[in-house]
C-alpha cells in the first residue's frame, strides 16, 4: 500500500509546496522517494518513483533541459519535485508545458524547506500504510485458512473473500463451469462502466484449475481487495489439489469395484450393498454399462484426454447429483449409470460440452443394453464395447449409439470376437462375387449393397450407381446367379444383407485382413 500525490500534498509538512504542473497524474501513486542531485541516467529510475532533486547542470545544458521531463514521464514516475532557489532560479515554462502534456506531476519546493523533511513527509504514512497492509493481509490470511479448514471447500473460500471486500465472487473452473457464486449483484451500480473486475488464474503446479473474479463498483476498490483476491486463489489452488487427490482415490476404490465385477467376482449381496453404499452408488434398479473413446491422432494424447473426460463427467454429475462407476481401459473408458432419463441427460451434455471444448477430437458414446443386477454389468460391458467397435459403421459423432439401436449389427455379436466367425458367416455368399469382379473387373458386390440400402427400388438403385436400368436387370441376375439366391425373397435377401455387414464389420475389427 502507498499513497498518491494528492495524499502528499495535503501532509502537514508539505503544505508549502507548490503543484505548478502536470495536475493530471495526481492521483499516481509514490512507491518511494529517490534524491538526486545529479542526474544522469534517468534509466535507472523506476515506475512509481517520486524524484527530488535540485535540478543541477540542467540551464547549462539545453539538450538535457529540453528532454529532462520526457525521460521522466518514460520512466513512469509518479511524480517530481524540483528544489529551487540553488541550480534553477524558476522553473522553466517548457517543464510546466511538458509536465502538463505527460501529466507529471511537478512540484516546486521552496528553498527553506529540507530534502529530509520531504522524504520523511512522504516516507512515513508509506511505511505505515505497508504495515497496515502486512497486518491485513495476515488477518486475511488467517480467515481465508479457518474457511479452508472449516470443509466448506471452494464455496468457503468464495463466500469468506466476498465477506472479506464487499463484492460479488464467482469461481470458474477451467472447463467453464461456474463453481460458485458469492455476494451480491444488487450492491453493483447500474452503469456497468462504473464496474470493476479483476481476475486471478488459480494455478498449482503449472496446471490451470480456473479463475477467480472479484467483481465491485470501481469507486470503492482498494488496493487490499487484490491482497484478499491473491489469498483466495492460492486456497483455491490448494483446494483443486485436494480435491484431485481424493478423486485419484475414489477413481482407484471405483475402478477395483468394476474390474471385480467385470472378472465375474462372486460377491453376497450384503458386500455388493456394503461397496455400493461406500461408493455412494445406488444398488437397486436398472444399470447401463457407457463405453468412451476419444479419436486422437497421437495416442500419447490419449491419458490426458481420458483425464479430461473424467473431470468433465465429474462436473456434470455433480451437478446432476448423479453417482456412477468408472474403469479405465488402454483405449477407452466403461462407466456404469442408473439407467434412467438423468443418465441420458448427463451423457448427451457430456458430448455437447466437449465439443466446444475440444472441437477437433471426437468423443464416441456407446450404450449397453440395460442390466437388472449390478453383476450382469459383465455382459453389458461387452454390449458397450462392441457397440463401441462398430460405432464408425453406425453413428457421426457426437451421437450416442446404443447397442439396441445398432441397425442389425447386434445379431453379430456373438461372432465378432473371432475374425474366422465372421468370416464364415460372408464368404460363402460373397466370396463369388468378389473373385468375378476381381477377374472381369466387375461390381457385382457394389450393385448388391447400394441395391439393398435403396430397399430393392431398381430406379433408385441404377440412378445412385449411374448405369442404365438394363445393366442393373443383368447385374441383379449374375448376382442371383453366382449366390444362388433370390432377392425377391425377403429371408434370402435379409442374409445377403447380414453377410454383407459381417463383411464390414471383419473390415473394421480387423484391418490388417482385409
Amino acid at each position: 500500500m502507498t499513497i498518491t500525490i494528492r495524499e502528499a500534498l495535503q501532509l502537514p509538512d508539505m503544505v508549502h509546496t507548490r503543484l505548478i504542473a502536470g495536475a493530471g497524474g495526481l492521483d499516481n501513486p509514490i512507491r518511494w522517494v529517490t534524491i538526486v542531485e545529479v542526474l544522469e541516467d534517468t534509466s535507472r529510475l523506476q515506475e512509481g518513483e517520486f524524484l527530488i532533486t535540485t535540478g543541477f547542470g540542467l540551464a547549462e545544458h539545453t539538450e538535457k533541459l529540453a528532454s529532462f521531463i520526457p525521460s521522466l514521464a518514460k520512466q513512469k514516475l509518479s511524480g517530481v519535485a524540483i528544489h529551487t532557489g540553488f541550480y534553477l532560479r524558476e522553473i522553466p515554462e517548457t517543464f510546466l508545458t511538458l509536465a502538463d502534456h505527460y501529466q507529471l506531476p511537478l512540484i516546486e519546493i521552496p528553498t527553506e524547506i529540507n530534502f529530509s523533511t520531504i522524504t520523511k513527509a512522504i516516507l512515513q504514512p508509506i511505511m505505515n500504510r505497508q504495515f497496515e497492509t502486512l497486518a491485513y493481509s495476515s488477518a486475511i490470511h488467517n480467515r481465508m485458512i479457518d474457511a479452508a479448514l472449516s470443509k466448506g471447500g471452494l464455496p468457503a473460500i468464495a463466500g469468506e473473500l466476498a465477506a472479506l471486500t464487499g463484492g460479488v465472487v464467482s469461481l470458474v473452473d477451467a472447463l467453464g463451469f461456474e463453481v460458485t457464486q458469492h455476494g451480491s449483484s444488487e450492491a453493483l451500480p447500474l452503469d456497468q462502466s462504473q464496474e470493476i473486475a479483476h481476475r486471478v488464474p488459480i494455478r498449482a503446479n503449472r496446471e490451470h484449475f480456473g479463475t477467480l473474479t472479484l467483481t465491485k463498483p470501481e469507486h470503492a476498490w482498494k488496493e487490499l481487495d487484490d491482497v484478499a483476491l491473491q489469498h483466495a486463489s492460492t486456497l483455491c489452488a490448494l483446494e483443486y489439489v485436494k480435491e484431485r487427490a481424493v478423486a485419484a482415490t475414489e477413481w482407484r476404490l471405483k475402478g477395483d469395484f468394476v474390474e471385480e465385477l467385470l472378472n465375474g467376482q462372486q460377491m453376497t449381496h450384503t458386500e455388493l450393498e456394503s461397496r455400493c453404499r461406500m461408493l455412494g452408488y445406488p444398488l437397486t434398479g436398472h444399470h447401463l454399462c457407457v463405453a468412451v473413446r476419444v479419436e486422437v491422432a497421437d495416442q500419447t494424447m490419449l491419458g490426458d484426454m481420458h483425464q479430461s473426460v473424467i473431470t468433465l463427467m465429474r462436473r456434470l454429475s455433480d451437478r446432476h447429483q448423479r453417482s456412477y462407476l468408472l474403469r479405465e481401459r488402454p483405449h477407452c473408458l466403461l462407466f456404469i449409470l442408473p439407467d434412467d432419463q438423468t443418465s441420458l441427460r448427463l451423457l448427451e451434455q457430456l458430448t455437447s460440452r466437449w465439443r466446444g471444448l475440444h472441437p477437433e477430437l471426437a468423443l464416441q458414446i456407446a450404450l449397453s443394453n440395460p442390466c437388472e443386477q449390478l453383476p450382469n454389468v459383465v455382459s453389458a460391458s461387452e454390449e458397450a464395447l462392441f457397440a463401441l467397435q462398430a460405432y464408425p459403421l453406425l453413428a457421426q459423432s457426437p451421437q450416442i449409439l446404443r447397442y439396441r439401436d445398432m441397425q442389425g449389427y447386434q445379431f453379430l455379436f456373438p461372432y465378432h470376437r473371432e475374425k474366422e466367425s465372421l468370416l464364415r458367416l460372408w464368404n460363402p455368399l460373397l466370396e463369388p462375387l468378389i473373385r468375378y469382379d476381381t477377374k472381369y473387373n466387375q461390381q457385382l458386390l457394389e450393385t448388391l449393397e447400394v441395391y439393398l440400402a435403396q430397399n430393392g427400388n431398381g430406379l433408385q438403385t441404377s440412378q445412385a450407381l449411374y448405369i442404365h436400368r438394363h445393366t442393373l436387370k443383368y447385374r441383379l441376375t449374375q448376382i442371383e446367379e453366382k449366390t444362388g439366391y433370390r432377392l425377391e425373397d425377403a429371408h434370402q435377401r435379409w442374409q445377403l444383407q447380414l453377410a454383407l455387414m459381417a463383411r464390414r464389420l471383419q473390415q473394421q475389427l480387423y484391418p490388417t485382413n482385409r
